[in-house]
Parts: C-alpha cells; structure tokens; sequence
C-alpha cells in the first residue's frame, strides 16, 4: 500500500467535499429539518435516548441510532445551523473516504479508487442527503455499514489470527447500522455480490458455503426486524400502496428505476419532490422503453460476469441497495433523489470503470494512431474527461446548494421544475399561512388537493385557512373531507373539535378530542385544548389534569404553562399562577427563535 498516495488522496478529496459544500453554512432550516430537528422535542434531552429503543421515532420509524445522533447534535449544537451543517460534511467526507479504500482493497487498482470516490464526493444528487440537514443523520447508517464491508473485507483477504477479529467488527458494525437505518438490510446481499465478483464462483456448493458463514449477520438480521416489527407495527411505513394497486406500484416502480439511472447520467434540475405517473399497464410507451432499458442493463449485467468483475459489481450494488427503495412495502415517497446516496456508488465506480477502459482501446489497430502514441493520448483523454466530469459535479453541486438556502427558495424552485408536486404545494401553502398571508395560502392548498384528490393533509390546511379566517362553516367541511379520505388523522379531529368549542358545542368539542387522543395518545396539543374547553366549563380539576398531560408529554410549550396559570389565578392560587407564568415566559424566547428559524416572521 502507498502511503503517500493514499495521503494525497484523502487530501484532494477532502478538498473535493469541502469545495463542492463550502456554500451550505449560510443555509437555513429546511424541508423536513423543521419536523426532525427545530420542532422534534424528543432529541432535546439527552434523557430521552433509551425510549429511542422502544418508541417509534418522529415519522413512526425505527431508527433509535440516528436519534442518538440527533440528540448529541442538538445537546451541542442546540439550533445554530452552523452545527448541523458541519455534521453534513463530515458524514459524507467519511462515507467518500470509506468508499475509497473498499475500492481500494478490493480492486487492489490504484486509479480506480480514487476516481470513483472523486466522483461520489462531488456528485449533485447527494445534495438531498448532504445540503438537507435532515438527510446527513441517515447517512450514519451507510457510514456503518460501509464499515461493516470493510472489515469484513480485510476478514475474507486476510489468513492470519486477525481473521476472527476482523468478522467481529463486521457483525458489531452491522448492528449499529441496522439500528440507524433500514437501508442497512441488504448488507448480506452485497456481501454475497462481493464474494462471486471478487473471491468465489457462483455455485450451489458456495452459497451453501456463504450461508454459513453468514449465518451471524442472518441472525442479526431477523432480531432487527422482529424488535422492529413489535416497535412500529408494521412492516412497511405507509398502510396502502400507490394508487392503491401493488401491481401498479411495480410497474411504475420500473420506470423510476430508469429515471434513477438519468438522474445519475444527468444530474441536472434537481427537485425534493419529483412527479410520478401512475403505471397501470404493461403496454404503457414509457414503461416499455424503462424495461427495456433495464433488460439491456440486466443482461450487460450477466455478461459482465465473465468479461469484468468490477463492472458485475458496479451495476449489482446499484440495484441491490436501491431494494429498499424499490416499494414493495407501502411507502409515503416511492421517489426521491436522496435514495440514491448509496446506490450512487455503483455508478461511480461503473462510471471510473469505463473511462480508465479508454487505455486498454487498440487505437492502432484500426490505423487511427501510432502504436507508440496510444498510451500518451489514452491517459491525456483519461485525466481530461475525468477533470471535466469532476468539475461538472461541483459546479452544480455548489448551485444546487444555493437553491436550498431557505424553505420558500427551496419550494418555489421544485414548484418551478414540477408544477405537479402536490406536496410542494401543500408546503408552500403553509409556508404563506404561518406569513398570515391567507390567500395566497388558501390558493396553494386548493393547489394541492387538485393535483391529489387524496392529500387529507391539504385539505386540513384549508380548514385550518378557513378557521383563521373566521370561516368556520367552510373550516367543518374540509375538516371532515381530510377525516374522509384518513378517519385517524388526529391533527383534523383536534381541530375539528377546536372549531365546535367556538361555536359553543362542547359535547361535540370533547368527543373529536379525545377522539384525536385516541388516534395519537402523545398529542400534546390535544389535551392542552381539551383542558381549555374543561376550563371554559368551569371544570376546572380536569382542565388543570388535561394540561399537566399536555405539559408531561411536551413540556417545551409556553401556552401550555399560561393557560395553567390563567386558570390558577381565577381560583385564587396566585403562587402557581405566578410560576406558571414564568415558566411560559421563558420558553416563549426559545419559541420566537424557533419561529424565526422557520421563516414566520
């Protein structure tokens, strides 16, 4: 191994990470890094991280690693933007560097390795995963697993006594990766890729032999996802498939794997939601060019298994780490351009693969050239597209950055490139509704539920819209059209039953809310506004009963502690009313920073 030439090329491309993300520090909170980071109350104690083990996590996942990392990130960094961005670019500097010495060691090449991490490091696509502040702390599962293959890597080449040890680190790094993220599920898989591209031949008698050896992995495997099965409930995150029809949802799962395959080719109008169309038929003109497409690759795939490894490799680890991707569990997202973060190694190194391939073109063969010059024009080609490529990367990189500097920025460009993003639309809709400028919020929304007649949550923005403008009749009706399409949508029921307490209907008031406590029993806002209504009643022992609750379960929220304190100074109790009272002043700060960090004032 070349020390010096290793050192060289950790330097440049460490170089390569930083350049291509040194505009991101200037970034603020955005897309879902409200829900995960400002607005997430269980990474705000250190106390909180056993529960990470037995409760789903924000988004009912089970990723209870990644909220271990949440929760030192926001004890250090609290919500200085600065902090989170930093962690972007080291987590991804590491899953380059990790992917440059696996290349490394198993290709024992040494141009290779380098241009494939050259490339992965600059790539456009990983924006979603790196600029999205959110995203890097998914990453941390890829970092363990890529270090779960690299040891188990120098475990299959090595036939000294560190054998044992190697293999231990493997399995003990596999574990935290599952635990950090699902994606970590098809680690036996590459394994398996691994081992028939570089050491063994495919037959029976060695994928017996692979079983047993990964018989450790298997059984972490399985106790990953009982535990996780008995944690969320489920398997899959969403309860029905796209449009309702799993045939469906394959069928147009081939087509996005073909516009996966573009986006790689042409990173270029990069969006955080991309439209999909529904495929309901093989005859359809779009999926017979995607399948075709993807049986071409299939069977470069299997000829490549004799006529190149590396390639065998390339193209078997994209598909294999896009399998979680791949829907056959209900999914929210069945597209997203942060999916690709792993999968993108595969055509990277496919990508170094084919350029360096230039040298090994017999020019003079066919009289183009002089023999002599094959080798000096062969490497000048070489170091010029992989400089063009290189340089491509970054610049769009960088660009695709800026387009990430606020939420509004960020929403109004993917509206720009897809005008049918229903989510884009909702988004925005609340982005203008926390500006009080009801309009243009309501405009949005009916946006929305017109591109998805399905989106209970936009139509529960334009009764939300309705409500502040004192429409409450209209507020009622898409209030109970969101219920329609998702009778447990507690956030609907909540406000449903806040409406009727404004038109004095408190039996109707109680029942949707604790009808929303039952659909989501940590709904704080729930038993704070039933509190009220108890309040309002003049049962004052139960109000003061619903509010503590609210207070046990979300203690970070001031209105709660006034509304205690508002009802202790009518009974006379003006010591708790006082310290009530303090306790929401105090956190009323923090919630005007909050405010702020999402863009509402």
């Amino acid at each position: 191994m070349n020390i010096s030439r290793n050192l060289a090329a950790v330097f440049i491309l460490a170089a390569v990470v930083f350049i291509s993300y040194s505009n991101i520090f200037k970034n603020e909170f955005a897309w879902d890094d409200v829900y995960f980071i400002t607005d997430n109350i269980h990474i705000r104690e250190l106390g909180n991280i056993p529960s990470f083990f037995t409760e789903p996590s924000t988004g009912n996942l089970y990723r209870p690693i990644r909220g271990i990392f949440y929760a030192l990130a926001y004890k250090m960094w609290g919500l200085d933007a600065f902090g989170y961005h930093l962690n972007s670019i080291l987590v991804h500097l590491a899953v380059t560097l990790l992917i440059y010495f696996i290349t490394l060691k198993i290709t024992e090449k040494s141009s290779l390795p380098f241009i494939a991490a050259l490339f992965f490091a600059a790539h456009p696509v990983h924006t979603e995963r790196i600029t999205n502040m959110t995203g890097a702390f998914d990453a941390y599962g890829i970092i363990f697993l890529l270090l779960a293959l690299f040891f188990y890597v120098l475990f299959s080449k090595n036939n000294t006594n560190n054998n044992k040890k190697y293999f231990a680190f493997s399995n003990i790094f596999y574990f935290l990766a599952l635990f950090s993220s699902e994606e970590a599920v098809t680690f036996i898989l590459l394994l398996i890729l691994y081992e028939f591209s570089f050491n063994l031949d495919i037959s029976l008698a060695n994928i017996k032999l692979l079983l047993k050896r990964h018989a450790p992995f298997i059984a972490i495997t399985l106790f990953y996802l009982l535990v996780r099965l008995i944690v969320v409930g489920k398997a899959g995150r969403a309860d029905i498939y796209f449009n309702e029809s799993f045939f469906g949802t394959l069928l147009t799962t081939i087509k996005i794997f073909f516009q996966y395959i573009l986006i790689l080719f042409f990173p270029a109008g990069l969006v955080t939601e991309r439209y999909v169309k529904f495929e309901a038929s093989i005859f359809s003109f779009a999926l017979l060019i995607s399948l075709a497409a993807l049986s071409f690759l299939l069977f470069f795939f299997i000829r490549s298994y004799k006529k190149s490894k590396i390639a065998f490799f390339s193209i078997g680890w994209f598909f294999v780490t896009l399998m979680p991707f791949s829907n056959l569990l209900p999914q929210y997202t069945i597209m997203a351009e942060r999916y690709l973060y792993l999968p993108s190694y595969g055509f990277c190194l496919l990508l170094a693969f084919l350029i360096l391939s230039i040298e090994n073109i017999n020019f003079a063969k066919h009289g183009v050239i002089q023999e002599h010059s094959i080798k000096k024009y062969s490497k000048a080609a070489i170091i010029a597209i992989v400089l063009v490529l290189a340089s491509s990367y970054v610049f769009l990189t960088i660009q695709r950055n800026s387009e990430w500097r606020d939420n509004f920025t960020l929403l109004s460009k993917t509206a720009e490139r897809n005008p049918f993003g229903t989510r884009t639309y909702q988004a925005l809709a609340l982005h203008y509704r926390e500006q009080e400028d009801y309009g243009k919020a309501f405009e949005h929304a009916l946006k929305a539920v017109e591109l998805s007649s399905k989106n209970y949550h936009a139509y529960e923005n334009l009764g939300t819209i309705s409500a502040y403008t004192k429409n409450y009749q209209q507020a009622i009706y898409y209030y109970k059209k969101a219920l329609e399409l998702n009778p447990n949508f507690y956030l609907a029921l909540n406000n449903l039953g806040l409406i009727y307490s404004y038109a004095g209907d408190f039996n109707s008031s109680i029942f949707y809310l604790n009808t929303a406590i039952e659909a989501e029993p940590k709904l704080s806002k729930a038993y704070n506004d039933l509190g009220v209504i108890y309040g309002q009643m003049a049962r004052f022992d139960d109000a003061i009963a619903q509010i503590k609750q609210a207070i046990e379960i979300n203690p970070y929220e001031g209105s709660y502690y006034k509304n205690l304190a508002v009802i202790y100074a009518y009974l006379g109790n003006k010591k708790e009313a006082e310290r009530m009272m303090q306790k929401s002043l105090a956190l009323a700060g923090e919630e005007n920073l909050r405010k702020r960090l999402r863009g509402n004032d």
